[in-house]
C-alpha cells in the first residue's frame, strides 16, 4: 500500500511539474470547451465497508450500524497538450482537504466507535466529454491521511486514540454537468492509532496482529465545480 501510494504521488507531481514548466496547465478554458481546469467542493455519504478496522465477519456487522459523511475541496488540472483524442484529456486531480467521519453503533447496547480524519489526495485523472457540458472523470489518487482520531464510547468507559500521517489509495469516477458534480469513490487507507491513556498501545487490526488500522470505505458525493 505504501509503495503504491508513493508511486502515484511521485508520478502525479512529476506530470504536474512538467506540465507547468511547458505551459500545459492553464487556468483559462481550453479549445475543447468543457475540458478545462475545475475547482470543486462536494459533500456526501461515506460508508465503512465490511472490512473496516480489519473486521471481516458478517455476523459482527449484523449487530452494528455503519454511517458516515465526507466533505472535500479539490481541483482538476487539465493538461492541454495531453490530448489523447477529441474530447479526451489527461489531468491531475488534487484534493486539498478531505474531512471524513465514520460512526459504528452497536444495536444491543450503548456502545459507539467514532473516527474523524483529515486527508489530502493527488493522482492522475482521465476526463472525457461525450456531449456539450457533460464530462466524466476517472481517477486514481495517492491518499495521505494527515491526522485522525478514534473515540470509543460506552456506558462504563471511554477510550481515545490519535494517529499520525498514513498512506492509502483512492479510486473513483465523477460525472459533471455544467456546474453540478456527482462522485463515487472507494478509499483504502491505513493509520497507526495510539491510545492516549496508554502510550505504546495501539488500536491495531482486528483481523491480525498489525499495529495499523485499515479504514476502507465507499463515498457518494454531490457538489459544485467551476
Amino acid at each position: 500500500m505504501k509503495k503504491t501510494s508513493l508511486t502515484i504521488l511521485v508520478l502525479s507531481i512529476s506530470i504536474l511539474t512538467l506540465a507547468q514548466s511547458s505551459g500545459d496547465v492553464e487556468n483559462q478554458s481550453l479549445n475543447s470547451g468543457d475540458l478545462e481546469n475545475q475547482f470543486y467542493f462536494r459533500f456526501g455519504y461515506s460508508q465503512p465497508t465490511t472490512s473496516y478496522l480489519g473486521v471481516d465477519d458478517n455476523d459482527f456487522w449484523d449487530s452494528f450500524s455503519r454511517v458516515g459523511g465526507v466533505f472535500e475541496l479539490g481541483h482538476i488540472f487539465i493538461i492541454n497538450k495531453a490530448a489523447l483524442s477529441d474530447g479526451l484529456r489527461l489531468g491531475i486531480n488534487v484534493d486539498y482537504a478531505e474531512f471524513s467521519y465514520h460512526q459504528l453503533s452497536y444495536s444491543l447496547e450503548d456502545f459507539d466507535i467514532g473516527l474523524l480524519k483529515i486527508s489530502s489526495k493527488i493522482g492522475p485523472s482521465l476526463s472525457y466529454s461525450p456531449a456539450e457540458h457533460l464530462v466524466f472523470d476517472v481517477f486514481v489518487k495517492a491518499k495521505i491521511p494527515w491526522v485522525a482520531g478514534i473515540a470509543i464510547i460506552s456506558e462504563v468507559d471511554e477510550e481515545y486514540y490519535l494517529a499520525k500521517p498514513g498512506f492509502g489509495v483512492a479510486t473513483g469516477i465523477n460525472v459533471r454537468y455544467r456546474f453540478l458534480m456527482l462522485g463515487f469513490e472507494y478509499n483504502s487507507d491505513n493509520m497507526k492509532f495510539e491510545n492516549q491513556d496508554h502510550p505504546g498501545q495501539y488500536f491495531g487490526n482486528v483481523g491480525d496482529d498489525s499495529d495499523k488500522t485499515p479504514m476502507p470505505s465507499l463515498s457518494f458525493t454531490f457538489g459544485f465545480s467551476f
